[in-house]
């Protein structure tokens, strides 16, 4: 039996909008095994990532995802964004950078200064990914994030769900 690939190009999303649909997929996902799942449709196995200046493969991307999925707050994760934007490589909107920054709420962590304690945070990243077609094949959406370097900053929240500044 032979594979057949389609000649028609599928209408795509913006890659605004699929960074968007496949960030928050993975942060709010149910589940570890629909996290893992997630991380699988929005990140190339061969990524290249830097998180706070560190590098880090996919194993270690996706081991830190799961380990932010498996602490949540009682409200369960959830995105919300700031902005995003995207310099498409060329007119099919299949590569391109999108650049964005997102807080992840409804999560928690130990952080330094509470005593091993288990507290509500939020996470801020800001990004910067690009994005690739990982099949020639016109008839299948194949993107992927194939680079991406993340800053990332993590405050603990107060009673009523905001960020605390730490410094004083």
């Amino acid at each position: 039996m032979s594979k057949t690939t389609s000649n028609s190009q599928i209408p795509l999303s913006s890659l605004v909008d699929w960074s968007r649909q496949h960030i928050t997929a993975v942060f709010q996902a149910p589940s570890n095994e629909l996290t893992l799942l997630a991380l699988d449709s929005a990140f190339s196995r061969s990524l290249q990532a830097t998180v706070n200046g560190e590098p880090v493969d996919f194993e270690g991307f996706a081991k830190m995802i799961g380990a932010m999925a498996e602490e949540t707050a009682a409200t369960g994760p959830h995105v919300d964004w700031v902005f995003a934007e995207a310099t498409e490589s060329d007119d099919s909107g299949r590569n391109g950078v999108v650049k964005g920054e997102y807080y992840i709420r409804g999560i928690c962590g130990r952080i330094p200064g509470s005593d091993g304690r288990l507290l509500e945070i939020e996470c801020r990243k800001a990004v910067v990914g690009r994005i690739e077609s990982q099949s020639s094949d016109l008839g299948i959406d194949s993107r992927r994030i194939v680079t991406l370097d993340a800053t990332v900053s993590i405050t603990p929240v107060d009673s009523h769900g905001r960020g605390v500044d730490t410094k004083e």
